[in-house]
């Protein structure tokens, strides 16, 4: 059976799906996506991805492109049209014909693409014995536009995924010009610390991701007190416990930085808890695990 995708309103054979060489997604890299998580068939937390998308559309300029209601009967349809339950969904709005002006904003032409494949979250064993992550080398700044977004201009993060590939780790954790922990290549970073959560705060070049407000809220209900700084390199490396958040990782234990080793080198008992009150959300929020 060919592989369908959603495209600007219709679900079509993935050979058949295209977009103009004028598109501002390939002549100027002018385009916002979301990576989204079904559990049997149920997208986990759409309301908050869309929301997400909507911010960063207005922020870069874009007119607002889908609701949430119409991305999720989209979504739905491209599930069952490709036989899927657990997925990883990615939905990509992208800038529109450059021919409409510079500025590509409400006048041009969005496309709207859905995509889909089958989930391929990490082996389990991860998961109980932890991973390690690399000091990326390239530095994120606060006065760049487009670093608490995730647009398709995303080649500098990927390229720092790339090397802590090569050495064998599972993404790189970058810092800000000023020295600050701003997050992973495609992940959220928390830290424990003496029983308190840390994560670093929105006002740096973080990514507000979804799987990061879904564990801020678990602390709070668990009545972890959580704080959103600036945390340095020290304090980093000084952590009892450390994760990693995405919505198709969840929540991810890492007991390395390169050779570092961070508190007992083994996965904490706070993060283990995360780990089951996150999975527990999902039970709750999408009927799965």
């Amino acid at each position: 059976m060919p592989e369908k995708v959603f495209l600007n309103g219709k679900l079509i054979d993935a050979d058949q799906a295209h977009i103009s060489v004028f598109d501002a997604a390939l002549q100027h890299g002018v385009g916002v996506f979301e990576v989204l998580r079904s559990y049997g068939g149920n997208i986990f937390r759409l309301a908050d991805h869309i929301a997400r998308l909507r911010d960063s559309e207005a922020t870069l300029g874009l007119a607002s492109a889908i609701e949430a209601d119409e991305a999720g009967q989209a979504i739905k349809q491209l599930l069952s049209a490709n036989e899927l339950s657990d997925a990883r969904v990615r939905l990509t709005v992208t800038g529109g014909s450059v021919r409409v002006g510079i500025h590509v904003g409400a006048q041009a032409k969005q496309n709207i693409l859905i995509t889909a494949g089958a989930a391929q979250p990490p082996p389990a064993e991860v998961y109980t014995d932890g991973v390690g992550v690399l000091l990326s080398d390239y530095r994120l700044s606060d006065k760049d536009p487009i670093a608490r977004h995730k647009t398709v201009s995303y080649l500098p993060r990927l390229v720092a995924l790339r090397a802590a590939q090569q050495a064998r780790l599972v993404d790189a954790i970058w810092f800000t010009t000023d020295g600050y922990l701003a997050g992973g290549s495609v992940s959220n970073v928390f830290l424990i610390k003496d029983d308190c959560l840390l994560t670093p705060s929105l006002d740096l070049p973080t990514v507000p991701g979804i799987a990061r407000k879904v564990v801020i809220e678990l602390a709070e209900e668990l009545q972890i007190p959580v704080r959103e700084e600036k945390f340095s390199l020290e304090d980093t490396l000084s952590a009892d416990e450390m994760f990693l958040t995405n919505t198709v990782v969840e929540v991810l234990p890492v007991v390395t930085i390169e050779r570092h080793v961070i508190g007992s080198g083994r996965v904490g008992p706070l993060t283990r808890t995360f780990l089951q009150r996150y999975r527990g959300r999902v039970r709750k929020e999408a009927g799965s695990a």
